[in-house]
């Protein structure tokens, strides 16, 4: 195993890590080009994981809702609806009642802002900043997709909030796509129950996924 900003990686990622060095020749890897390709591929997925058409507006919509929260703040319930504000434009938390067919009952409308109070507590904790980006980002998800706070685009914010936190704790963009239906769907079920390893798996092969892309943006530089 390797390390890379800290973080331990499979013994893949890390030939990927070596491999992306080697292609940077000392560029910034946070080169905003780079960041902008890395956000085109992750909302596309993301749209495509929600059964979107993908039309321009909605892929601007996801674009919008990314930038809405300072990338080095803590996930906080304000970032959740910033972030569902930038995506939909509606303001505030759902006022109807949600069931649903599988899983736990969504949080009542009076509940809401309480339980998502018990996330941002939970995540500013010491114990919940020593857990790995992908542990974090696992967590934030399945609380947000337990409680749907909001009338829609909870999966796309659910996305945005894991995908901030990974960052924020130095590991890379994570990249779902529509392939992964069917384990989002098995890991989400599974985080219902309190075992969230499945979908902390997916989220770091997720943040492989970029290496992928960046190391194949880079190359085809090089060839071409």
């Amino acid at each position: 195993m390797s390390e890379a900003r800290g973080l331990r990686l499979t013994a893949s990622a890390a030939l990927k890590e070596k491999r992306l060095a080697a292609l940077l020749q000392g560029a910034d890897p946070a080169d905003p080009v780079l960041e902008a390709i890395l956000l085109a591929v992750q909302v596309k997925g993301s749209l495509e994981l929600s059964g979107l058409a993908g039309t321009v507006e909605e892929a601007a919509a996801l674009r919008r809702a990314s930038g809405a929260v300072d990338p080095r703040a803590p996930l906080t319930a304000g970032a959740l609806v910033a972030w569902h504000a930038a995506l939909t434009g509606e303001r505030g938390y759902r006022q109807q009642a949600l069931s649903r067919a599988d899983g736990p009952a969504p949080a009542p409308v009076e509940f809401i802002a309480s339980r998502l109070a018990i996330l941002e507590e939970w995540l500013g904790a010491d114990s919940g900043r020593e857990l790995k980006p992908a542990q974090q980002g696992a967590l934030a998800l399945a609380r947000v997709m337990e409680i749907l706070p909001f009338e829609r685009g909870n999966a796309r914010v659910a996305r945005l909030a894991a995908s901030h936190l990974m960052v924020r704790a130095g590991s890379r963009r994570p990249i779902l796509v529509g392939a992964d239906r069917t384990r989002w769907d098995e890991a989400l079920a599974a985080a219902f129950q309190l075992h969230t390893e499945p979908l902390a798996r997916l989220l770091d092969e997720a943040s492989e996924r970029a290496l992928d892309v960046l190391i194949a943006v880079l190359e085809g530089e090089a060839r071409g």
